[in-house]
């Protein structure tokens, strides 16, 4: 079913449709929104609050055709209320605790040679690992994402541009660690 006849499904009431939509983009919007925020159980938050978002809203949604950007710039929206509340909240002072028994140890463990992107992407700017995210991962093209994240087409892609330096210093950083430590990469 394209996009055309599932949001004419859902305006008419038609929870198959809702149904054929979920099951359409929820893996994607999940990968996106746990990309973004870094925390599984955020980006399942994310994604539950979305999907309602849609089923309310979906009368709002003008042109079918756009469908997917429009999932995505309301995930991105949840996305970054998210973040927000999560930088507002007091930590747990257990937790400070855990952290701080945890950077200890973490001194005495070996580093691995095997860098994981999704943590790399997690030290970039949240701005610019949207649009690196939205690029790379959802295959969104820069003209869609300007229109998703509310920026002008050069503003994405100096921030896909800078996203990728970021990325490749972060890594080979991380690589540069593993040398000095005298770890072999093999």
């Amino acid at each position: 079913m394209d996009n055309n006849n599932i949001v004419k499904g859902i305006k008419a009431g038609d929870k198959n449709a809702f149904d054929i939509l979920y099951q359409q983009y929820n893996l994607e919007l999940f990968r996106t929104a746990f990309l973004i925020l870094g925390n599984s159980q955020d980006a399942q938050d994310v994604l539950q609050e979305t999907f309602i978002c849609a089923y309310i809203n979906i009368k709002s949604l003008r042109d079918e055709e756009k469908l997917k950007a429009w999932l995505f710039t309301i995930m991105k929206n949840f996305a970054y209320k998210k973040i927000k509340k999560r930088d507002r909240e007091v930590p747990d002072e257990n937790i400070l605790l855990k952290v701080d028994s945890y950077s200890m140890k973490n001194e005495e463990i070996d580093y691995s040679c095997d860098v994981k992107i999704e943590d790399a992407l997690m030290k970039i700017n949240p701005k610019q690992r949207e649009v690196l995210v939205l690029y790379y991962y959802s295959g969104f093209s820069i003209k869609e994402i300007a229109k998703i994240t509310g920026n002008f087409q050069g503003t994405v892609k100096s921030r896909l541009h800078l996203a990728k330096k970021q990325l490749k210093k972060i890594i080979e950083n991380d690589f540069n660690l593993f040398e000095s430590e005298g770890i072999n990469e093999g």
